[in-house]
């Protein structure tokens, strides 16, 4: 797949067919993601791939955290603001597109239902957590970002979906002591990724973006 096709054409999946992703399969993907770039090349990422029992209990954990009303806990401060003036308004606009797809199940409301399946991993059968160790220089958030962007592009050569998952480090506790991950180590997100299941009503969702002439100023430019 050509990069800028990939990149136009990636989206969230959230529905995916019970087929394993083979070891070498994402021993592969990591091998070729681990060359994104990071500040001063400190490649502060680490990952940890769950698959089978370990992935299933720490989606029943999760989910039940959530139904016990457990107010979340992620070791960085990334999910305690929420957004305001027009970020807001295109959070609306997404909570309206997928609560209308959702068909809620019995004795739950729709948001409680999506909630439910984003901690439990959309039914992928893996899950890649990414962390830093405590000692990562300040700015190794933004590497983070680039190498979860960097996964959710390279899976699509091998015809992978993936959906990127804050809720994944919401319960970070739980994260470590399932996963045996060290004290030393931060959640930082969480990736489904599994073969997307492209009948389901959850991957007909598609999301806009602001256009360009929105986004950009121009400094410096000569007048004409």
């Amino acid at each position: 797949m050509e990069l800028l096709d990939a990149i136009k054409s990636r989206r969230s999946v959230r529905a995916y067919k019970p087929d394993q992703v083979p070891e070498e399969v994402l021993t592969e993907l990591l091998d070729i993601v681990r060359w994104a770039p990071s500040a001063t090349n400190t490649q502060p990422w680490e990952f940890f791939v769950l698959t089978g029992k370990v992935l299933t209990d720490l989606n029943h954990a999760t989910v039940a955290k959530i139904r016990e009303d457990m107010k979340p806990n992620p070791d960085i401060d990334l999910f305690e603001k929420p957004p305001k003036g027009h970020y807001a308004k295109r959070q609306q606009k997404f909570f309206k597109q997928i609560l209308g797809i959702i068909e809620p199940e019995e004795g739950k409301d729709k948001m409680q239902n999506w909630f439910e399946m984003s901690v439990g991993n959309y039914g992928a059968p893996a899950r890649i957590v990414i962390v830093a160790d405590k000692s990562a220089p300040g700015w190794f958030a933004f590497d983070i970002g680039i190498v979860t962007q960097t996964i959710a592009l390279a899976a699509q050569e091998y015809g992978l979906g993936t959906c990127i998952l804050g809720d994944a480090a919401a319960y970070p506790d739980e994260v470590r002591r399932i996963a045996n991950i060290p004290e030393s180590k931060q959640i930082i997100i969480g990736i489904a990724i599994g073969y997307p299941d492209w009948d389901h009503p959850l991957n007909s969702l598609r999301t806009g973006r602001e256009p360009v002439e929105e986004l950009v100023t121009w400094c410096g430019v000569a007048e004409e």
